[in-house]
């Protein structure tokens, strides 16, 4: 897989390396210190079954400005842009569901304007190895990039195409 963020592929590289087997690692398995180059861009989630919900435990200092605010102690379910059947929660729910990573990029809708979406890497934890109980989620940035054409007119990159501003 290759990620357009070094946060995801870092931290995609860290949690194949903490699998044992078939067995997912678990929260005991990881270490923030071991993560400090992508770090500030985690969101760990608990994951309650019946009725399925996940808990912000840890929110990055990266993510709280593209979030708005910190949501540690929430509940998915109480965040109307959050919440069911919404998009973020349905790569959730998937990762549970599958017990592997889920991939995706969430178009960025916030106040930033050098942002133009946001990759989302959804890593499984599991105390028994099997069962999901957590969620480790990366969001990283993709920044929009800015170029000068032949006349000295900005172009803003976005990855996909060139528009002149």
């Amino acid at each position: 897989m290759e990620y357009r963020t070094a946060a995801a592929g870092l931290a995609h590289e860290y949690w194949l390396a903490k699998c044992s087997g078939e067995a997912l690692p678990s929260r005991e398995d990881i270490s923030p210190a071991e993560m400090v180059a992508f770090l500030p861009n985690i969101l760990l989630l608990d994951v309650q079954e019946e009725p399925l919900d996940f808990r912000f435990r840890l929110v990055g200092t990266r993510i709280v400005p593209l979030l708005s605010r910190d949501y540690t102690g929430e509940w998915m379910s109480s965040i109307d842009i959050l919440k069911a059947p919404g998009t973020v929660w349905q790569n959730c729910s998937r990762a549970v569901e599958l017990a592997e990573p889920v991939y995706a990029f969430t178009p960025y809708v916030g106040p930033k304007k050098d942002v133009l979406d946001v990759e989302d890497l959804i890593l499984p934890l599991a105390s028994d190895g099997q069962n999901v109980d957590m969620l480790m989620v990366i969001l990283a940035t993709v920044q929009k990039t800015v170029d000068l054409d032949k006349k000295g007119c900005e172009n803003k990159i976005d990855g996909r195409n060139t528009q002149a501003s």
